[in-house]
C-alpha cells in the first residue's frame, strides 16, 4: 500500500478530514445486486440476503483483519479472499497442493516473498498463532464475546453485547476514493499521521471497509493535558481529529441521552487498531454506539 506524501496528506487533513488508506461506495440489496452507481462489489451473502458470519477463531481473524484485509478481504484487490472459514479452507488460487489458510501461511514465514508484501509483518507469537491453527486442523471457532456497561444521563446503567456475528449492518461498503468517509474500520495510521480517527458501528464485529453508524454521535476525547475536543461522526460512521493531543486518552461515545465510556485509557489516537473486527489487544470488538 503506497502513502501519500506529507503535503498531499496535509492537504486533504484541511479539505477533506482524511481517514485511512485508499478505495468509493457501495450499496447492495438482499440478492446481492450493486445499487451503487458506482457499482462497488459487496460482502458475501447468505440466501436470506444477510452478510456471512466469518467462523474463523477470533485471534485468527484478528491476524487476518490486521495484515492481510486490505488486499484480501470482503472486496478483495488479490486473486483470493482471506475471511470466511469457507475462503479459508478452499484449494488455493496459487497453489492447488494447499487450502488458502495454508498457503497464507507459507507466505506469512517466507524469507524470499512474504505477506504482507508491504507495511506491517505478523510478529513471530502471530505466526506461531495461525500456524498452530492451520497445523491444528483448522477448527471453526465461536464468535467473540463479551459485554460493556452504558448508561444514560440520568445514570442508569445497562450493558451492550458483545455476542454478534461478523456481519456488515449497514449493508454498505466503500471501495475507492479519499476523505472523510473512506476506509471506514481500518487503522489510519498505518499509512497517515493522525491524531485520532476510528469508525463508531451499530455492532460488535463489523468487516472493514463496512460503513458504520450515519451519523448522530459525538465521540468526545479528552487527552493527558486534560484537553477536550468533540467530533462528529459522518456518515460511514468515521471521526477524525487532526488537533495536537497527548495519549493517552479517555474516550466516550454519546448518541442522544446515552453515553458509552472506554472503561480504560487509550495508548493511541489510532483506535481502529485495537477496535477491529474481532478485536485485538484486548479490545471486544468494534466502537459500538450506545
Amino acid at each position: 500500500m503506497r502513502k501519500l506524501p506529507l503535503s498531499l496528506f496535509a492537504t486533504a487533513l484541511a479539505t477533506a478530514g482524511f481517514l485511512g488508506c485508499y478505495m468509493d461506495t457501495a450499496t447492495w440489496d438482499n440478492s446481492g445486486a450493486t445499487t451503487d452507481p458506482d457499482g462497488g462489489a459487496a460482502l458475501p451473502l447468505d440466501d436470506a440476503g444477510n452478510p456471512v458470519a466469518s467462523g474463523v477463531p477470533c485471534d485468527v481473524a484478528t491476524i487476518l483483519d490486521t495484515y492481510c484485509a486490505s488486499c484480501h478481504g470482503a472486496t478483495p484487490s488479490a486473486p483470493s479472499r482471506l475471511v470466511t472459514y469457507a475462503d479459508l479452507t478452499k484449494t488455493s488460487v496459487s497453489n492447488s497442493a494447499n487450502t488458502e489458510a495454508q498457503q497464507a501461511l507459507l507466505r506469512m514465514k517466507s524469507t524470499t516473498s512474504p505477506m504482507p508484501a508491504s507495511g506491517p509483518k505478523p510478529s513471530a507469537s502471530e505466526i506461531a498463532t495461525f500456524e498452530a491453527w492451520v497445523t491444528g486442523g483448522a477448527q471453526q471457532g465461536a464468535s467473540c464475546g463479551g459485554t460493556t456497561p452504558i448508561a444514560d444521563d440520568a445514570g442508569t446503567s445497562t450493558t451492550t453485547n458483545y455476542n454478534t456475528p461478523l456481519q456488515c449492518s449497514s449493508k454498505k461498503t466503500w471501495s475507492s476514493g479519499t476523505g472523510s468517509t473512506m476506509r471506514p474500520g481500518d487503522a489510519c495510521g498505518r499509512c497517515h499521521s493522525i491524531s485520532v480517527a476510528g469508525t463508531v458501528y451499530p455492532t460488535a464485529h463489523e468487516p472493514i471497509n463496512c460503513y458504520g453508524i450515519a451519523g448522530g454521535s459525538t465521540v468526545v476525547i479528552t487527552d493527558a493535558n486534560n484537553k477536550t475536543v468533540s467530533l462528529t461522526v459522518n456518515s460511514t460512521g468515521n471521526f477524525l481529529s487532526s488537533s495536537s493531543l497527548t495519549a493517552p486518552f479517555t474516550v466516550k461515545v454519546i448518541t442522544g441521552s446515552k453515553t458509552r465510556a472506554m472503561s480504560a485509557k487509550a495508548p493511541s489516537g489510532d483506535c481502529n487498531t485495537c477496535h477491529t473486527a474481532t478485536g485485538a489487544q484486548s479490545a471486544p470488538g468494534r466502537i459500538m454506539a450506545p
